[in-house]
């Protein structure tokens, strides 16, 4: 009866350490999670209006809005990236604002090109960026 009971333990003891030692090299599949820290580049192209600026006048307070729109994230800077604007006018942007402004009273005449450039803030990638040529024709 002893040796009955003997290899009934012992045969438990076999499979019990045989599933355990299954169990550990059963691999079973898992989706694997996305990593949270991989951001994908926006595409989105920004737009900037208006199309052109209206012209001005030597003496004669001017002020137009730029507006840029289709960014995912708030303007990072806007500055002009090449070109001049007549004496007595600035571009002025004010973060947390869709856009700048240019404004003052140009003091001379004459056909001025320059180009804006806008960017906004990236989130892990670079963010949206745009460069417009625009011209303003100041009149006497």
């Amino acid at each position: 009866m002893k040796t009955n009971k003997s290899f009934i333990l012992i045969t438990v003891l076999l499979i019990s350490t045989v599933s355990f030692a299954c169990s550990l090299f059963t691999r079973t599949e898992t989706t694997p999670t996305p990593d949270p820290y991989i951001f994908q580049e926006v595409t989105t192209p920004l737009k900037i209006e208006p199309d052109a600026l209206p012209n001005a006048q030597t003496g004669v307070e001017y002020e137009v809005e730029i507006l840029v729109s289709d960014n995912v994230t708030p303007l990072n800077s806007v500055f002009i990236s090449d070109g001049i604007l007549p004496a007595g006018l600035e571009l002025i942007f004010v973060e947390g604002e869709n856009g700048a402004k240019i404004s003052g009273t140009p003091q001379e005449a004459g056909t001025f090109t320059f180009k804006i450039f806008v960017s906004c803030k990236g989130t892990m990638v670079s963010g949206q960026t745009l460069e417009k040529e625009y011209q303003i024709v100041v009149e006497k």
